[in-house]
């Protein structure tokens, strides 16, 4: 059993921008298997290095693993 919030074996991190809007914030997403085996992301997180959100994410970034 994994302990959360820790990374799984086969999980990568993934840093990318949000989508959402013009803003470009930074983001880092946890990639892994889903439960229908198929590569999905886990858990989405601000990128603190970034400089036009340091970390920070809106509601719709925060939620894009939902």
């Amino acid at each position: 059993m994994v302990a959360p919030g820790s990374r799984s074996e086969g999980m990568t991190r993934v840093r990318t921008v949000c989508s959402y809007c013009g803003v470009g914030c930074g983001m880092v997403l946890d990639v892994g298997m889903g439960p229908d085996g198929r590569r999905t992301v886990l858990k989405a997180s601000g990128d603190r290095e970034h400089p036009a959100n340091y970390g920070r994410l809106c509601t719709k970034g925060a939620t894009t693993a939902d």
